[in-house]
C-alpha cells in the first residue's frame, strides 16, 4: 500500500474536524486521499454545522464520491481505511460491519457505549487482521503531550496534582438529538468527560480507585466531578454539558510539580517555575490533534502495525470501563471503588 484511501462514515458536526484533517494532510503531501463519505441525510453534505467546540471548519473536496448507505459504499468504492464519525451508539456496529468487510478503522469516541459492545470491536478486528484504533485524541494534543513530557522526564520533579476540566453547553446540534438522550449519548461523562479520563491513565497508567459525584440535567450525568487515585498524587476532573448556551467550549489543566505549575487552555503552555520567570512552553507541533491522530494511524499502517504503541483499542476499552466504575461511583454519592 502506498497510498492510504479514506472513507468517512457519517458527515456531522465532527466529521468536518476529520475532513479538514485530511485535506492539511494532503496539502502536507502525505500519502493520503479522502475517497467518499457516507452520510444517511444527503444534505449533511452541503449544509452548515455550528458544534459546541466551534464552527464547521471542513469542506469535502468538488471530487469526493458521497453514498447514503453503508452497503454501496463497500460495494461500490475502492478503499482501504473507514473513519467513523458517527454518533456513539452506532460506534460498534458500524466498526464490526467495515473490519468485516476487510476495511481498517479509525472510529471517534467513546469506543463504545459498553464493554461488550468494545470486545465486539476487538473481536472482529482481530479476525480480520485489521487495524481498529479509537479517536481519544488527547494522545495526540501538542498541549497535553507538553504535560506528559513533564511527567515522564521529571523536569520539574514528581507530579503532586493534576486538576482537568472540559466544559461546554449541552450539544444540540447532533443527528436525531442524540446527545440529548442517555440511551444514545450516555450523557457527558462518556461523550466528552472520557478525554481526561483517558489522558490521566495515558500519562499515570491504571488508577487504584476512583470515585464521582454527578448531577443530572437533560440528561443523566450531565455534570460530573472525578476523582483518579494514585499513590501520593491528587487527580480531579470535572465535566460538563450544563454550561450556559452563550459560553464557549473551555477546556485545560493545571499541573502542579515540586518545581513548577504547568497550565494550559489547549491552545498555549505556560509554565510557572518556583525559580526565575514563567514561560511559554515549546510545543512540538501547532496542527489540530485530530490531524496528528489521523497522521499517526496512517503512518503505522503504511509500517505494516496494526497494533498502535500510543492508542491501542484495548486501552480505549479500558477507559470505557473506568466511566462504568464512574457511574457506579456517583450512584452512591460519590463512594471510593476499587479498580
Amino acid at each position: 500500500m502506498k497510498e492510504v484511501k479514506v472513507a468517512l462514515i457519517g458527515y456531522g458536526g465532527i466529521a468536518r474536524s476529520h475532513s479538514a484533517g485530511y485535506n492539511a494532510l494532503q496539502a502536507e503531501g502525505e500519502p493520503i486521499r479522502l475517497v467518499a463519505a457516507c452520510d444517511i441525510n444527503p444534505d449533511q453534505f452541503a449544509r452548515k454545522v455550528a458544534i459546541n467546540t466551534g464552527a464547521d471548519k471542513g469542506k469535502l473536496p468538488e471530487n469526493i464520491h458521497t453514498y447514503t448507505n453503508i452497503e454501496d459504499l463497500i460495494a461500490s468504492e475502492d478503499f482501504d481505511m473507514a473513519d467513523i464519525c458517527l454518533p456513539s451508539y452506532l460506534h460498534s456496529e458500524y466498526a464490526v460491519k467495515l473490519l468485516k468487510a476487510g476495511k481498517h478503522v479509525l472510529s471517534e469516541k467513546p469506543m463504545a457505549l459498553n464493554t461488550e459492545q468494545c470486545d465486539a470491536m476487538l473481536q472482529a478486528a482481530q479476525e480480520a487482521n485489521r487495524k481498529l484504533m479509537i479517536g481519544q485524541c488527547l494522545r495526540f494534543n501538542a498541549c497535553y503531550l507538553y504535560l506528559k513530557d513533564c511527567v515522564d522526564s521529571g523536569k520539574y520533579g514528581t507530579l503532586r496534582h493534576l486538576f482537568m476540566e472540559r466544559l461546554s453547553a449541552q450539544p444540540r446540534w447532533g443527528f436525531e438529538h442524540w446527545f440529548e438522550n442517555t440511551e444514545k449519548s450516555g450523557g457527558c461523562i462518556l461523550d466528552m468527560h472520557i478525554h481526561d479520563v483517558d489522558y490521566a491513565r495515558f500519562i499515570l497508567g491504571e488508577p487504584k480507585a476512583v470515585s464521582c459525584i454527578s448531577l443530572d440535567g437533560d440528561v443523566r450525568w450531565q455534570i460530573e466531578n472525578t476523582r483518579m487515585y494514585y499513590d501520593n498524587k491528587l487527580v480531579v476532573i470535572n465535566g460538563s454539558w450544563d454550561e450556559a448556551a452563550t459560553c464557549k467550549f473551555q477546556a485545560g489543566f493545571r499541573a502542579r510539580f515540586e518545581k513548577a505549575t504547568v497550565i494550559s487552555d489547549c491552545k498555549t503552555v505556560t509554565v510557572y517555575p518556583d525559580e526565575g520567570e514563567p514561560f511559554t512552553g515549546e510545543l512540538i507541533h501547532s496542527n489540530h490533534h485530530i490531524t496528528e491522530e489521523i497522521r499517526a494511524f496512517v503512518h503505522e499502517l503504511l509500517a505494516g502495525k496494526i497494533q498502535s504503541d500510543v492508542n491501542p483499542p484495548e486501552s480505549a476499552r479500558a477507559s470505557v470501563h473506568i466511566i462504568k466504575k464512574l457511574r457506579e461511583s456517583a450512584a452512591h454519592n460519590g463512594e471510593i471503588v476499587s479498580l
